[in-house]
């Protein structure tokens, strides 16, 4: 015990080091800046706000009036442990947030020296282990994704698969199994990548090592501990199916690791910032000199001893797969695809794993790999003499390999509390303060209209649009049936561009302090106008000015499919032939999951003939794109009037210049 409360102390003091000068602003600044951290501190809020799994927690106040919107992105449940207690003293969201924040290395390290200790029954290779998996250089890239960070489940989960190998008590089987939920509580990242891991420890030890009895007892904790996590699976598998959300191959693509990774630093490392591959922060997975020396060291020692499939054989082939798995499904060197497929793409045909963005992720299950190879190649010394000298030498060179120059610490934003009677909350500009935004109004419990998470309400590409543009039909909506309020930071308005958009607009200024300003819109009724009710009218024939090959999708019931073009050059045209000449209520246009996709300017004309033509309907789309992502998340069906009576042509022209795309993903025409 005495031993295990100096590691956690060193550990302790290591962390407040390589986090500093955050330490001293628990409750008024974050790590690295305004974005993900706050967005974190509100989902940690939000997340011991309500009783989880129960509708109002589902229902987060962001992105208002949407649903669901806690399903948008992490749920954080798994460092409620931590954050909850501290949130019910302090009553401060931010001071949980950063001793989640600090603590995560801190726990991080300690859960490798568990793991370590379990490899080696050495204290000395446990501690090493530990400050390779807690600092990391793949960590500087990341102090702004506390769920990355959380990752210290992830080795208890693997030690205590060894010992249940060991002596197979029940009590490691539960170990595992709790272990694994805490994890895929903490991050979803890991709730994919510590089951493939674990997986491939069972293929390696347990096949061959395991009883069928002790193989039952295993799968049988497993299965109790799965089951606790079904209910958090099927509501985020309801709320995603409820709006369509689904990662793209070219999102995935996109968001793996390239294999110039491997020399690639975060900019923020004392000793390798100049070491500089090109790769994205999400590809940075340089492993630090010291790990990849030790691990090389491990593999080779053992191959002297042959032990062809002992521990070290199998951490050391788990990170070059785990790696190999994080280049995701088209693997690539410098951006340019070296023409061979990657084994994700096999992972990506599983179920929920078309949801996971960022293959790139998987590394932090090979940092853990590479940790336990440095832990076994310390063991292995045999001579205590130059085992201390080697456990110095790594101890400093893990250290300088993952040591930032400094941590940034942005201060957080003021929480604003007003004296109104709105229901919602618009912060202005909205691009420029989403996080803030939400942040702001958690001492209130305020929906704002703003968001930001992993995925993105329908609604809120079209309310930033009108919102950038003061376009005033927009607050009429966000008002239309209780009032609301718009806040302005002064420092995000500094030529008074906003506050002037407002006044005109005629908003009154109801409250506000020193730098900021909070405006109040009374109940406006401009409610949005009922989608089109009719009998729907069959398309004899389509045609598209561009991409005619792909214009049948629209007609093929299928949402998952779509007409698009790759911008707007404003000389689109689709024109449908009814077959018959008859009277027209509407045309729906469905967008389906592209709702930034919308026409600019679109005009809609019909003929009886195919050639005298009438105007029907023109303008911009941008709000009735609005309404319809409320209306229906899923299709976004954007209604178009007609009223004509004599109609066999429809033509939808698309009149604007604009780099966005065109996509439709279903045509309906209403009579």
């Amino acid at each position: 015990m005495r031993r295990m409360l100096i590691v956690t102390a060193v550990l302790a003091a290591l962390a407040c080091a390589y986090t500093w000068p955050l330490v001293l602003h628990f409750t008024s600044a974050v790590a690295h800046d305004r974005g993900d951290p706050l967005l974190v501190t509100w989902l940690v809020w939000w997340s011991t706000h309500h009783l989880p799994l129960t509708e109002a927690w589902w229902n987060a106040p962001a992105f208002f009036p949407s649903t669901g919107v806690f399903a948008f992105s992490e749920n954080m449940l798994g460092i409620a442990p931590i954050t909850w207690p501290i949130i019910v003293v302090t009553r401060s969201p931010l001071a949980a947030y950063n001793t989640a924040f600090v603590l995560s290395y801190v726990l991080s390290g300690l859960s490798a020296y568990f793991l370590g200790w379990v490899l080696t029954r050495r204290h000395d290779a446990a501690f090493i282990a530990a400050l390779a998996f807690a600092f990391a250089p793949y960590r500087l890239s990341h102090t702004h994704h506390l769920q990355l960070l959380s990752s210290y489940y992830m080795p208890v989960a693997i030690g205590a698969l060894h010992l249940y190998l060991d002596d197979e008590r029940p009590r490691w089987a539960a170990l595992f199994a709790a272990s694994w939920l805490l994890q895929a509580l903490a991050c979803g990242y890991y709730f994919f990548y510590l089951t493939v891991v674990a997986l491939l420890w069972l293929a390696w030890f347990g096949i061959r090592e395991l009883s069928l009895r002790s193989a039952i007892v295993l799968g049988a904790a497993w299965l109790v501990a799965a089951a606790a996590l079904a209910p958090v699976l099927l509501g985020y598998r309801s709320i995603h199916d409820h709006y369509g959300f689904r990662r793209s191959q070219v999102e995935i693509v996109n968001y793996s690791a390239d294999v110039a990774g491997l020399w690639s630093v975060a900019p923020e490392s004392r000793a390798w910032a100049w070491l500089d591959g090109g790769a994205s922060s999400e590809s940075q997975q340089f492993p630090g000199l010291t790990v990849v020396v030790l691990a090389a060291a491990a593999v080779v020692l053992a191959a002297r001893a042959r032990e062809a499939r002992g521990e070290t054989a199998f951490y050391a082939c788990a990170a070059v797969v785990i790696w190999t798995l994080s280049l995701g499904p088209r693997p690539a060197l410098h951006g340019v695809p070296l023409g061979v497929p990657g084994p994700y793409a096999a992972l990506a045909a599983l179920p929920g794993f078309d949801g996971m963005r960022v293959p790139a992720r998987f590394w932090m299950v090979a940092v853990m790999c590479l940790s336990a190879c440095a832990a076994l190649a310390l063991a292995s010394i045999e001579s205590p003499r130059a085992r201390r000298i080697v456990f110095t030498i790594a101890g400093l060179g893990i250290l300088i390999d993952g040591w930032p120059s400094a941590i940034g610490v942005a201060a957080a934003p003021p929480m604003r509390v007003t004296r109104t009677v709105a229901v919602a909350r618009l912060g202005l500009p909205v691009r420029e303060t989403e996080t803030e935004t939400m942040y702001g109004s958690i001492v209130q419990d305020r929906p704002v209209f703003n968001g930001y998470s992993g995925y993105t309400a329908p609604q809120h590409p079209a309310l930033l649009d009108m919102v950038e543009a003061h376009d005033t039909r927009i607050l009429d909506r966000l008002a239309a049936t209780s009032p609301i309020e718009v806040l302005v930071e002064w420092a995000n308005d500094p030529d008074g561009g906003w506050r002037g958009w407002l006044d005109s607009y005629g908003a009154v200024r109801a409250d506000g302090g020193d730098g900021w300003t909070a405006y109040m819109i009374p109940r406006t009724g401009a409610v949005a106008p009922p989608p089109p009710s009719g009998k729907r009218v069959t398309v004899n024939a389509i045609t598209a000015s561009t991409n005619q090959h792909d214009i049948g999708a629209v007609l093929d019931g299928n949402l998952d499919s779509r007409w698009n073009t790759p911008r707007q050059l404003g000389t689109e045209a689709i024109t449908m032939d009814l077959g018959t000449v008859q009277p027209v209520k509407a045309v729906v246009m469905c967008l389906g999951a592209y709702s930034t996709q919308y026409p600019r300017m679109l005009y809609a004309e019909v003929s009886a003939d195919g050639a005298s033509w009438r105007l029907a309907a023109g303008g911009n789309t941008v709000l009735s794109t609005y309404d319809a992502a409320l209306q229906s998340p899923r299709e976004v069906p954007v209604t178009i009037p007609i009223e004509r009576d004599r109609v066999r042509f429809i033509r939808l022209r698309q009149a604007a210049v604009d780099p966005h795309g065109w996509s439709i993903v279903e045509l309906r025409v209403i009579q």
